[in-house]
């Protein structure tokens, strides 16, 4: 008989863009989502964390967007980065554990579904926003609110599933925001890489592709 830790496996793969859904699921999964997470060998947080090390100073003031229980702040500092981190989530129970790690300077709740942030133009030198655009119906309106809020030069990076990534034409919206001027021409696109590979419903299946943008 499939149990209830089954019926959210099968949702996180499924998916959802209604943000009382994932803020229901987000507040309920939070006081197990880090050991789950574990168990899958969720490897973005420290991948990405490791890519924008690369792009910017240690010092940087970052915005986490979508930082639910603080892996990627966790993620950051272990890469070295020193500056202000302030994080934004939908799920409240999940800034609330977020919080106990100590690593933010603010904690938002914030619904991305509602723009804009009430947050100032080029408050950040860097973004990082990791496994969140599953949940986003319109990934034009959100990545153009991303580079509202980074400083010119400044590094954004966002991770996107790849059968989202196609399903979505997730390329020709960044090449569309390059093209625009928006961002750099140089963004780069990765290849897909493992995602949640012990997770039954990813495995090698589901991957992710890592998006690196630099602000005009």
């Amino acid at each position: 008989m499939p149990t209830q830790d089954d019926d959210d496996r099968h949702w996180l793969k499924q998916g959802s863009t209604s943000s009382a859904e994932v803020e229901k699921t987000y507040d309920e999964w939070a006081g197990k989502y880090d050991h789950d997470l574990a168990d899958w060998d969720y490897r973005a947080p420290a991948q990405a964390a490791e890519m924008l090390r690369a792009a910017v100073a240690p010092t940087a003031a970052i915005l986490d967007v979508g930082c639910g229980t603080g892996l990627t702040g966790a993620a950051l500092r272990a890469a070295g980065f020193t500056g202000p981190v302030d994080g934004v989530d939908l799920s409240q129970a999940s800034l609330d554990l977020a919080a106990k790690r100590k690593l933010y300077r603010d904690l938002t709740q914030v619904d991305l579904q509602t723009l804009p942030l009430a947050i100032d133009d080029d408050c950040y030198d860097a973004l990082i926003c990791i496994g969140v655009m599953t949940y986003v119906s319109n990934s034009v309106e959100v990545l153009q609110e991303f580079t509202r809020m980074v400083r010119p030069k400044g590094r954004i990076i966002v991770t996107q599933r790849d059968d989202l990534f196609q399903e979505r034409a997730f390329g020709d919206t960044i090449k569309a925001m390059a093209d625009d001027g928006v961002i750099a021409p140089d963004f780069t696109i990765s290849a897909p890489q493992p995602y949640l590979p012990d997770n039954p419903d990813f495995g090698s299946e589901i991957r992710v592709i890592y998006i690196e943008m630099t602000v005009t």
